[in-house]
């Protein structure tokens, strides 16, 4: 049985997932939680790997790269489940409120470029 701290919520938002210096790979988050994440994609990390999340945003029209500290929780074929090192940190917090906005709220605070990380709410789900 799994136990999760708070509400999850499905997104899709591209991410690279390493350990400094190196980039074990790039994903997709497809749902995220105060306390972690699941990351679609292929990665040779074993569980309890100490990692990183590096989320590519536009903030205030400026790219950043914000990494978040995690450690792998679970492994897969198709992704790992990663629990961040601090609960609830900001990004996350403010990840989770975007991804549950009306989408006229989005639409305004998003810039169409490519390059940049597109964050599409899904559904929610509580457990």
């Amino acid at each position: 049985m799994e136990h999760r701290w708070g509400e999850r919520i499905e997104v899709d938002i591209a991410v690279q997932v390493s350990v400094p210096p190196l980039v074990f790979g790039i994903g997709r988050v497809r749902n995220i939680s105060i306390s972690g994440a699941w990351i679609a994609g292929r990665f040779d990390l074993p569980p309890l790997a100490r990692a990183f999340v590096v989320f590519d945003l536009a903030i205030a029209g400026q790219r950043e790269q914000l990494p978040i500290a995690c450690y792998v929780a679970r492994v897969r074929p198709d992704g790992i489940g990663v629990e961040w090192r601090e609960l609830a940190p900001q990004i996350v917090s403010d990840l989770m409120l975007f991804a549950a906005a009306p989408p006229m709220a989005q639409s305004v605070a998003t810039e169409p470029e490519s390059s940049m990380a597109e964050i599409v709410p899904i559904k929610t789900q509580t457990g």
